[in-house]
């Protein structure tokens, strides 16, 4: 049996090389064996023989260059005792190849008989196989069913977080809207407030302006008075003490209700000052209840982003 290595390198045929060391052997009166003969073909040509092959032209190789020997030991001249060694080396040299052909066959009908077990094996494994991969088959129509599903839910929660996002931005705009309100209402009231004060001091100030100057006139008006009726002091003084005794009262009276009025103004200015203090804690609690709903909002939005992400790695999962 050749093989495809000697048969790419020009090497001779095997049962040649079986035949040129089986003639090599018996010149040297060595014993002409199959395993010496693939002993030698291996070292010389690094090429593995078959022992069958081997075998077959060994036998063949004994059936042609017996006859010769017999023919060859019956010459005149040769001893019988020679002939007759001669005789039993080829017996033994034949029955050599043949309990070797023998143990060679026996081995490879093993050989056989293991691969025909083996191939069995082989077949009920790819059966098995076939069904594993069968199961593998409706596994991944599961697992392909599972991602569509997952695509739905993750096309369904992005649709969700974007509306909610959506909502959200409504919501910011909103209250940012709501929040400009409120800083406008409190700037209105500080307008509001400081005209107001504006509007008090510049009526106090009128009104005390005013008194001072009717105060004064009726004091240049005694002055008067007292300097027209010096020369009749005596007989007019206890009217012009009643007198004075009276306008003192007036302008004590003056003077109170000008401190009730200042008093009310100072009452008033203090009003608005709470009035202005109630405004900013309600722009306060407003702005409170802004930050607690941007808080929530945010939430909200950590809570779509939990979910989000989740639905996305449960998606590669169901892919990887």
């Amino acid at each position: 049996m050749n093989t495809p290595s000697a048969a790419r390198s020009g090497l001779p045929k095997t049962r040649d090389l079986v035949r040129h060391y089986a003639g090599q052997l018996l010149e040297a009166g060595t014993e002409v064996s199959v395993t010496a003969i693939r002993a030698r073909i291996l070292e010389e040509h690094g090429v593995s023989a078959s022992p069958n092959v081997v075998g077959d032209e060994v036998k063949q190789f004994w059936a042609r260059t017996g006859p010769l020997l017999n023919a060859r030991l019956k010459r005149p001249g040769i001893p019988e005792a020679v002939g007759q060694a001669l005789d039993a080396v080829w017996e033994v040299a034949l029955n050599e190849a043949t309990a070797a052909y023998a143990i060679e066959r026996s081995h490879y009908q093993q050989v056989a008989e293991q691969a025909q077990r083996e191939a069995a094996e082989a077949r009920m494994e790819a059966e098995q196989a076939a069904g594993r991969f069968e199961d593998q088959e409706r596994q991944i129509a599961l697992l392909t069913e599972q991602v569509q599903r997952l695509n739905v839910q993750l096309d369904r929660g992005q649709a969700e977080h974007e509306a909610l996002k959506h909502e959200l931005g409504e919501l910011t705009a909103q209250h940012q809207a709501k929040d400009q309100r409120h800083r406008d209402e409190l700037d209105r009231v500080d307008a509001a407030h400081q005209a107001e004060q504006e509007r008090l001091a510049a009526t106090h100030g009128a009104e005390l302006a005013r008194l001072q100057a009717v105060h004064q006139e009726e004091n240049a008006a005694l002055r008067a008075e007292v300097s027209r009726q010096a020369d009749i002091f005596e007989s007019t003084s206890n009217h012009l003490m009643k007198e004075t005794s009276r306008v003192r009262d007036a302008a004590r009276l003056e003077t109170e209700r000008l401190t009730r009025e200042l008093a009310q103004s100072r009452d008033m200015v203090d009003r608005l000052r709470v009035q202005r203090s109630e405004a900013r804690e309600e722009s306060a609690g407003y702005r409170a209840q802004a930050e607690s709903v941007a808080e929530q909002l945010q939430k909200v939005h950590e809570r779509l982003e939990a979910r989000y992400e989740a639905l996305l790695q449960a998606k590669a999962e169901g892919q990887g």
